[in-house]
């Protein structure tokens, strides 16, 4: 399988576990508080570990309140990961530009 199978593959997978749009609006905040981790990892460890913290209880809170399923990082943490940053850096995109990529991801 080639590597843009896989992505297109993964992130279908990702798009189907996130489909309540409450979920997804707490699935981009979450992203965003685990993306801003990343970069505290460098400045301040504990400001990383309120954002693991924060990314982790609004993924849950949207998966099991408002979607009903369970996230994929318990059963693919590493679709979890790189597909969800990827759906992350792609709507934002989407918002700063107002154009549509991630259909052509998954088409």
């Amino acid at each position: 399988m080639s590597l843009k199978q896989s992505i297109k593959r993964d992130l279908t997978y990702y798009l189907q576990a996130h489909q309540h749009r409450t979920n997804q609006h707490l699935h981009y905040f979450a992203f965003l508080f685990a993306f801003l981790g990343w970069v505290f990892l460098l400045i301040d460890w504990r400001f990383t570990i309120l954002f693991a913290v924060l990314h982790y209880a609004l993924s849950w809170i949207g998966h099991f309140y408002f979607e009903g399923n369970k996230p994929a990082s318990f059963r693919y943490p590493w679709v979890g990961f790189y597909a969800g940053f990827l759906w992350f850096f792609l709507r934002t995109y989407e918002f700063v530009t107002r154009r549509q990529v991630i259909s052509r991801f998954i088409d």
